[in-house]
């Protein structure tokens, strides 16, 4: 498990933005502290440096008590440097 960053809103269609600390994969599983889902990560928009990250809720939670508070990705890989094993200059 890895810090995402803390929830800063809740949109109108229900969706989390969260401030995030790096960039997930899409698709990636969103927990809060207790490792509860809350959703999944469906686009990353803004800055490199701090990108806002879109999180489509799967649980009937209480949103709005949870503005401020961090959040977790699970399952995150290295950076993939497994990838570029074996390959030629």
């Amino acid at each position: 498990m890895k810090v995402l960053g803390p929830i800063q809103e809740i949109t109108y269609d229900g969706k989390i933005i969260v401030t995030g600390a790096f960039a997930p994969r899409p698709g990636s599983v969103v927990l809060d502290n207790r490792k509860k889902t809350l959703g999944k990560v469906r686009r990353i928009f803004g800055p490199v440096n701090s990108p806002y990250v879109s999180v489509e809720p799967t649980g009937d939670s209480d949103l709005l008590r949870m503005i401020g508070k961090q959040v977790y990705i699970e399952g995150v890989d290295d950076d993939g440097k497994g990838k570029r094993r074996h390959r030629g200059n």
